[in-house]
């Protein structure tokens, strides 16, 4: 049974450090699950939450969408969805969807215009218990130890995010694909690009993120783009490529010139895919998409079936996230935003361990 009361990290202010608090553990409600938190990771987006509000946050919030937990109660209607007491599970940020909205019926649940995000709209990761919605939970397979959770974790926002981008892509077998941008949704998203079948080429600006990706045997080739112009990048790619240049490119950073470079390297009806978002408009030659039958897709947070099939698709690969050995407590968790904002996430993804 859950204790009346709960450690948490609050958001208080719009950037201010977080507060541990003692506060109420919420109670379950119809399709809630009630979850003890074992592990919540940080996203770059937690750090743009805390700091601007994303025009979408009110405060006080405890921030947190990325997090393997264990089903500790469930609401009347949980266990309709096939949870029980002791599940190890994972979701997708989106909560409380109504499945009765015209986007839920005619296009998918996680369109909902009525849903809430976790630790956006409602409570987060960032505290000892929460509560999860049952219909977008995934059960992910027992017996997993705290450092198992912790390279779980980041799927269910990095991972399932470059899933979605490569499954929006429709890769066809001996395509040649480029990632813009291998940090934590690139490196994922070049294994599993890799275990598709496609040939990968990676980009970035930082020569260890590269040479981390060569190391693991996970691209075909790479290019630093730091300082190169659009038709420069195209030209770099297209040696490694046999003169040719790219079938699709996935864009996992929210950098305008990413962009510029990803329009300037695809072939004629190539698509390009849409994961990171700039804080500034990206400026296209709407020319260029024309004249080239370009296709320019957005890559997002799917639904549970297909985060389902990104963590069966995780395990049968063996592919997982990079995590920070570092043993951090929620204590910690100021210090750890802090390191994010100063982008220095080169030894993977943060974990707060719980228990």
């Amino acid at each position: 049974m859950a204790p009346p009361t709960m450690k948490a990290a609050i958001c208080k202010e719009l950037g201010k450090p977080l507060i541990i608090e003692q506060i109420p553990t919420p109670t379950p409600n119809a399709r809630d699950l009630l979850v003890r938190v074992k592990v919540a990771t940080v996203c770059h987006s937690d750090t743009a939450l805390i700091d601007t509000g994303l025009g979408m946050a009110t405060f006080p919030l405890i921030p947190g969408h990325e997090a393997i937990s264990v089903v500790e109660d469930l609401g009347p209607d949980a266990a309709a969805h096939g949870f029980k007491k002791g599940d190890l599970v994972g979701a997708p940020a989106w909560h409380n969807i109504c499945f009765s909205c015209r986007e839920c019926v005619e296009i998918g649940p996680s369109f909902c215009t009525r849903k809430l995000v976790k630790g956006v709209s409602c409570e987060g990761y960032f505290a000892e218990y929460t509560l999860v919605d049952a219909a977008t939970a995934v059960v992910v397979p027992g017996g997993a130890g705290v450092e198992d959770a912790a390279r779980l974790s980041p799927l269910f926002c990095a991972g399932v995010t470059v899933w979605d981008a490569l499954r929006r892509a429709q890769l066809q077998p001996g395509e040649a694909l480029g990632v813009v941008g291998i940090g934590g949704l690139g490196e994922i998203a070049v294994r599993y690009a890799q275990a598709l079948g496609v040939r990968v080429f990676g980009l970035d600006v930082s020569e260890r993120q590269l040479q981390g990706v060569v190391e693991k045997g996970v691209v075909d080739g790479v290019v630093n783009v730091r300082g190169l112009a659009p038709l420069e990048v195209r030209g770099k790619v297209a040696e490694l490529n046999g003169g040719r240049p790219l079938d699709v490119v996935v864009v996992t950073v929210g950098a305008v010139p990413a962009y510029q470079s990803a329009l300037a390297m695809v072939r004629p009806e190539g698509r390009v895919i849409a994961v990171g978002i700039p804080e500034q408009d990206v400026p296209v030659s709407m020319a260029l998409v024309a004249t080239q039958a370009l296709k320019v897709i957005g890559g997002r947070v799917p639904d549970q079936v297909d985060c389902a099939r990104c963590v069966d698709f995780s395990f049968r690969k063996g592919i997982f996230p990079r995590v920070n050995p570092r043993q951090f407590q929620l204590e910690d968790i100021n210090e750890m935003l802090d390191l994010m904002r100063a982008g220095k996430v080169e030894d993977g993804r943060m974990a707060i361990r719980f228990f």
